[in-house]
């Protein structure tokens, strides 16, 4: 299951439970300043044991009692009754009758309004724990959505939310069905509660038959909710199975909290630890009165209200939230430790005082004198006992949490073993730090390295959750390497280290630095006679001081280090130099491995070059002959087409004259004869009908070949013109008009990008003609398809130069989805007359012009296509050209 799908859970858990906990607000709030009996009262009338700490009166008989009738009038739920002292004054006296199991009596109970001390006693400690446990429960299971631990304190969390603050409709009586849900979640709560017992604080694993240890509490749960709500639809109720229910979950907190103890004592993982002591203070404190609350409620009802049981639930789901996702934030084991000290001290001290002032009394007189006495002995008593009995508090407290005292033997023989199995310096540092931290309970330790042979120096501290910090070693670390010649507690120890400095400005430096690793002993590291580095240590854990047996083994376990240490540092030398060995043989072998591949590039190029050369002196000789075809088809085409003008006027000239003649009267019958004849043979009428058309079409051919003419010759020629700066945009967007008419008709769209470029020393004529021919194509390339595009963008590009340099360049890239060109047809696209067009729609020219005027710019034009896939044009003209 991946991390995100994992999420969905707590995002499920806070859709479902946040309207319930909205809703249950809302509805709260309706009953605020409202008339109400003076107790609560669930849908079919019965008193639940959630009440206030003054009301209802005689709690131990009203609790779990069903309302029978109101001044000897029978209802039948709480809407009756709901009704009936809402018809009444505020505070008139009302008769309720009350049975209980095969007990009837009557109470006489004044109304009174819910008021908002009322509202906060009761609805606002529901929905606080509603809030907060719907809370935490989706921010752990957000935070830590692989563990097993978060999911099941999500279940929990959800659970006791929807258990909450599902309450707050038990006395509505329009919300019948959530007293379904109230019921069902308060039974499955105790399985929850085991579930989780069965998690933390360490996860265990259960296969086989094992695994019904998760079935049985959700087995039980499920038989009790059929039979609370069977019994609570009865008439009349039957609430034993929710008596059930109240002791099911008291024994759930019970084993709860003695799966932390056990938990606590199987494991010796510090982590494992560290967890429960998070969690055992309120759990204790919480899960003590929880455990009250409940049992109390499944005898008769009891005489606590069920919700003043439940006030330290929150600190309880804090604690488990804050174990499960960040157990190691504060430093959970020393406050937990010394609030234990003090905790137990002044329950000593409080027993005692009790002690003094309560057995004496027996027999001595009874007298303010007499307390006063023994209250001023106590104090003397106390006095002088106080300091040794926190001491003894304090090693009792300890040897609850460090069980066993510290074996030397088996930590040197531990750390030997590490030493000698290890030869890089990091894991060697790490696991001597880990070793002597874990073993004396430190608080921290620090492992200071001097520079040696060209190696930087190094400063390794752990703290007693296991965390590394790695700096540089400070300045101070070499002054003390000078006064630290003894081994006795006291001479190592790091305020009578500070001492024997001098100068004072120097004993201050070398303060600083012991107080910012939080310095108790400071030993040298030495192999070989000389001094490497230092070993400083930090605090015990349990406050007490470091005694000569201390010294002893830190000192063994300090020349063991320095030799491990020297070790792992001639072999981290060793590998360095084997390191650089291999890095000089692989940058040789890159230079190589470059000077390859720089040659193989430079060798493309060339042919590249030589490619583009023949290309250009292939259509250099094309241009030179193309314009001597064009010189001599320029005369005798421009004489054609200039004398097919002339003759269309000639013609329409006789083809007047003939029409005069034909309307003037022939008197002469044979003379008429004969030229209607003539006429007929001739055939006139057909000669004068086709003769326009005839001169058109001899028009249009005399037209296009005086345009290849002219294509031809703009070919040919390599420079023409002036050039001014001109904005290559704006003259792609002068051809888009110029085809306006064209793209609408053939609905093709057009998208354009112009980005600011500079302008271009250009010959404007020249290069509009380049970008007609290139969107003319594109035209003729998307033409007759429904989703016809064409992209032109125009944009400023860095390119490298031959001599390592840069240039700018204005590029102008013409895209469209069109058809494509074939392969075979791709390296003839720049030749003259070459065109992949149908005949009769292209002469071939225009990509040869484009080419040509490109050229003449200094700029390159290259295309790129693919059948079916389109085509792009890139024009590429060099700025300051």
């Amino acid at each position: 299951m991946t991390r995100r799908r994992r999420q969905l859970w707590p995002l499920l858990a806070l859709l479902v439970g946040l309207p319930i906990v909205a809703s249950a607000v809302r509805q709260s709030l309706t009953l605020l300043n409202a008339p109400f009996p003076g107790f609560l009262l669930m849908n079919n009338a019965v008193v639940p044991s959630v009440g206030g700490y003054d009301w209802p009166p005689d709690k131990g008989f009203v609790f779990h009692s069903q309302v029978i009738a109101v001044d000897e009038t029978p209802v039948h739920g709480s809407a009756d009754v709901q009704r009936y002292v809402q018809a009444r004054p505020l505070g008139a006296p009302i008769t309720y009758t009350f049975r209980k199991g095969t007990v009837i009596e009557k109470r006489v109970l004044a109304s009174r309004l819910f008021t908002s001390g009322d509202y906060l006693q009761v609805y606002a400690i529901l929905l606080l724990i509603a809030c907060l446990s719907l809370g935490v429960g989706v921010v752990a299971g957000f935070m830590q959505p692989r563990t097993t631990q978060a999911r099941v304190y999500l279940l929990l969390s959800f659970v006791g939310c929807i258990y909450t603050a599902s309450a707050v409709f038990l006395h509505q009586p329009d919300f019948i069905w959530m007293t379904r849900v109230y019921f069902v979640a308060e039974c499955f709560f105790p399985a929850t509660l085991t579930h989780l017992a069965l998690v933390f604080p360490v996860e265990r694993r259960f296969s086989g038959w094992r695994r019904l240890w998760f079935v049985v509490p959700y087995s039980l749960s499920a038989v009790l909710t059929a039979l609370v709500l069977r019994g609570f639809d009865r008439q009349p109720p039957t609430l034993e199975a929710l008596h059930v229910t109240y002791l099911y979950t008291a024994g759930c907190f019970v084993f709860l909290f003695g799966a932390l103890i056990y938990g606590f004592w199987e494991n010796r993982d510090p982590r494992a630890r560290l967890r429960v002591k998070a969690i055992l203070p309120s759990a204790v404190l919480g899960g003590a009165l929880t455990a009250f609350a409940f049992t109390n409620s499944a005898f008769h009802g009891g005489s606590f209200p069920l919700q003043l049981g439940l006030v330290f639930v929150p600190a309880f789901y804090l604690s488990i939230a804050y174990a499960i996702v960040k157990h190691d934030l504060f430093d959970i084991d020393r406050v937990v430790r010394q609030s234990s000290v003090y905790a137990l001290l002044s329950l000593i001290v409080l027993s005692a005082y009790a002690l003094v002032l309560a057995l004496p009394a027996r027999g001595v007189p009874p007298g303010a004198g007499t307390r006063t006495t023994l209250g001023m002995v106590f104090v003397l008593v106390l006095a002088f006992a106080l300091d040794p009995l926190r001491r003894f508090v304090q090693r009792v407290v300890d040897r609850a949490f460090y069980r066993t005292r510290l074996d030397y033997r088996a930590t040197i023989g531990e750390l030997s073993e590490v030493l000698t199995t290890l030869l890089d310096l990091r894991q060697v540092l790490a696991q001597v730090t880990r070793v002597v931290t874990e073993a004396m309970h430190l608080r921290s330790m620090t492992v200071c390295l001097l520079p040696s042979a060209g190696r930087a120096g190094v400063q390794w501290t752990r703290a007693a959750d296991g965390s590394l910090r790695e700096e540089q070693p400070d300045a101070a670390v070499a002054s003390l390497l000078d006064v630290l010649d003894e081994r006795s507690p006291t001479a190592c120890h790091s305020a009578a280290v500070c001492e024997r400095i001098d100068p004072p400005v120097l004993r201050e430096t070398v303060r600083t630095f012991l107080t910012g690793v939080a310095a108790s002993i400071v030993l040298p590291l030495v192999c070989h006679g000389r001094p490497i580095g230092l070993m400083v240590l930090g605090p015990k854990q349990s406050g007490q001081g470091f005694g000569s047996d201390d010294i002893d083994l830190l000192s063994t376990l300090a020349n063991q280090t320095a030799i491990a240490l020297e070790n792992a540092r001639s072999y981290q030398g060793l590998a360095e130099l084997t390191r650089d060995l291999d890095a000089k043989v692989r940058q040789q072998t890159d230079a190589l491995r470059t000077s390859n591949a720089e040659l193989s590039h430079a060798y493309d190029e060339l042919k590249q070059a030589q490619a583009q050369l023949v290309q250009s002196e292939k259509l250099a000789s094309l241009g030179q002959l193309v314009a001597g075809v064009a010189h001599e088809l320029n005369n005798p085409a421009s004489f054609v087409h200039g004398g097919l003008a002339n003759l269309e006027e000639y013609l329409n000239r006789f083809v007047t004259l003939l029409r005069v003649y034909e309307q003037a009267a022939i008197t002469d019958p044979e003379a008429a004869q004969a030229i209607e004849r003539v006429r007929h043979e001739v055939r006139l009428d057909y000669l004068l009908r086709e003769m326009p058309e005839l001169l058109r079409i001899c028009a249009e051919g005399s037209q296009r070949i005086k345009r290849i003419v002219d294509d031809l010759r703009v070919f040919a020629r390599t420079d023409s013109g002036d050039r001014a700066p001109t904005d290559i945009a704006a003259g792609v967007e002068g051809s888009l008009r110029m085809l306006g008419g064209r793209l609408q008709r053939l609905g093709i769209r057009v998208r354009t990008d112009y980005r600011p470029v500079p302008r271009v020393e250009v010959n404007a004529g020249q290069l509009n003609q380049v970008w007609l021919n290139l969107l003319s194509n594109a035209v003729d390339a998307v033409e007759g398809r429904t989703d016809g595009t064409i992209d032109v963008c125009v944009r400023l590009t860095v390119l490298e130069s031959s001599n390592n340099g840069t240039h700018q360049c204005v590029e102008v890239e013409v895209r469209d989805n069109g058809v494509g060109i074939a392969p075979r047809d791709q390296p003839r696209l720049f030749e003259p007359f070459f065109t992949t067009k149908p005949i009769g729609k292209g002469t071939g020219l225009g990509l040869s012009i484009a080419y040509g005027a490109v050229k003449s710019h200094g700029g390159t034009i290259a295309i790129h296509s693919a059948p079916d896939q389109g085509t792009t044009v890139i024009v590429r003209l060099p700025v300051g050209t």
